[in-house]
């Protein structure tokens, strides 16, 4: 019962008009976006690498993999924010998103998992003060599905 009712830190984010948020113990750090190399044969949710300070890192359109609408390409706008996530095998992945919003502290208790959700990437909806909501995703599965492990 204790853990169903613990305080979590998400950071939060926006894609096109929707807020998402993952948990912030997952992002290594969150940085600009950088000069974007396209990579031959890349799946279209793949923007590319970037190198940040000697490191390169994947770069995955999160809009794009999760079916967003109305997210120019970032490499055209150049104004994304990237989440860092460093992977079980120590290479690293980035999620570009439009903006960061900041961190928010909720009880665990306030993720609710909506009736029509079935897919895993999904950890929950928040609901807002204001009427809005906000969609937790798991990282550790969307990660697992990007199948960039090897």
């Amino acid at each position: 019962m204790e853990k169903h009712n613990s305080e979590i830190q998400l950071i939060t984010f926006k894609l096109g008009e929707n807020v998402y948020a993952v948990d912030v113990r997952h992002v290594r750090e969150v940085v600009s976006l950088r000069k974007i190399v396209k990579l031959p044969r890349a799946p279209p949710y793949i923007e590319g690498i970037m190198n940040l300070r000697g490191r390169m890192v994947t770069l995955v359109n999160l809009a794009s993999y999760l079916g967003v609408d109305g997210y120019g390409d970032p490499s055209e706008t150049n104004k994304g924010k990237v989440l860092i996530f460093t992977l079980d095998n120590n290479r690293d992945l980035g999620f570009i998103v439009d903006h960061v919003l900041g961190v928010l502290r909720v009880k665990r208790s306030s993720i609710e998992k909506p009736a029509s959700a079935t897919d895993p990437s999904l950890e929950g909806v928040i609901k807002t003060d204001d009427g809005g909501i906000i969609i937790v995703l798991n990282i550790p599965h969307l990660v697992k599905e990007l199948n960039l492990m090897n």
